[in-house]
């Protein structure tokens, strides 16, 4: 062990201590611009392999961090980019793709959208899985049919009334507490809102073309607002804290309706449904068979049905199926499993 003495000064120990401690600064600067020119490099390299001419690009699960060392400028006919599960921030240096018609970005590090306002012609874009607040800048692009903005931290829907040509829009797994800022969007057929924390269905009925209308994981207690939604033909409203089927008087196209985990006690308001194949309800609280005979027996289409997790099962396990297939002879499945 090396001891100091009593009368050394303090200037003494000091003298040489900031010469280690900078060539120890030196060093790991080194290192870290060593490194970064090296994962610069590497991103060049990525796009080295591809031509001039290339229509489609994908480069997934490649730890980019930048897109500028890609040098994308040189793609001038580029149509779809696939840039899914990689570490992008920044998403300027795309701003040179104008005809770019696909661009996946899921699952990255985005938390602005930017840059995008000169790909007119893109028709399908998926930012989900990014850290994304708001919808913004992408009023521009006219084109697009689908959007996915899953999983984000999104907690209003805006800036989409000039994207008349939507088709699809997924905003599942944010924190959205209000369906609005939809009314411009005639064409819309797919509405995905899933695990969010709505709680009331509104501001649909300009919606007349909707075909799939998921809202599930939220908080709605009451099925009401789907009045112009004739062309429904999807609805999925499971783990919300319904009471009530009711309020489908004009969706009588629905072929599949889904209120798995609610708070159904009795089944209703379900027998004009001429159309539906397939009733989820498993998870309430439905104790009748004879309810269940009454609403559904009349269904002709119906061929799958869910009850299961309902006091109907747990309370007769062992004839729960056969008295099913009994009642409604034309169901040709019975929750997992297949009628035989």
């Amino acid at each position: 062990m090396v001891e100091f003495s009593q009368n050394v000064q303090v200037s003494e120990i000091d003298t040489d201590a900031p010469v280690a401690v900078d060539a120890h600064h030196n060093h790991q600067t080194d290192v870290s611009s060593s490194s970064e020119d090296s994962a610069s490099e590497a991103e060049s390299n990525l796009a080295a392999n591809f031509d001039d001419d290339e229509t489609s690009i994908e480069l997934m699960h490649s730890r980019l961090r930048s897109l500028d060392p890609l040098g994308l400028a040189r793609f001038t006919r580029l149509e779809y980019l696939g840039l899914r599960q990689n570490l992008i921030v920044d998403l300027a240096p795309l701003s040179c793709l104008t005809r770019l018609k696909e661009l996946d970005l899921y699952d990255n590090r985005i938390k602005r959208v930017h840059g995008l306002e000169t790909m007119t012609q893109l028709t399908s874009l998926d930012l989900s899985f990014n850290k994304i607040r708001r919808i913004e800048n992408i009023d521009s692009l006219v084109m697009l049919s689908e959007v996915f903005f899953v999983s984000n931290k999104i907690q209003t829907i805006e800036n989409l009334s000039r994207l008349t040509q939507l088709r699809s829009l997924e905003l599942g797994a944010n924190r959205i507490r209000r369906i609005q800022g939809l009314d411009a969007l005639a064409s819309l057929e797919e509405l995905y809102l899933g695990k969010n924390k709505i709680a009331k269905l509104e501001n649909l009925e300009k919606l007349t073309r909707l075909r799939i209308l998921s809202i599930q994981s939220n908080r709605i207690t009451k099925m009401e607002g789907l009045e112009q939604l004739a062309n429904l033909r999807e609805l999925y409203l499971s783990h919300n804290g319904i009471e009530t089927i009711e309020g489908l008087e004009n969706n009588a196209g629905l072929v599949v309706l889904d209120v798995t985990s609610n708070r159904i006690a009795e089944l209703g308001g379900i027998r004009h449904l001429d159309a539906l194949e397939d009733l989820w309800a498993s998870g309430n609280r439905l104790a009748s068979f004879e309810n269940i005979e009454q609403e559904c027996g009349a269904v002709g289409a119906l061929r799958t049905v869910y009850f299961e997790f309902n006091p109907v099962q747990r309370a007769q396990p062992a004839n729960y199926r056969r008295k099913l297939m009994m009642m409604l002879p034309q169901v040709t499945q019975i929750d997992a499993a297949p009628c035989r």
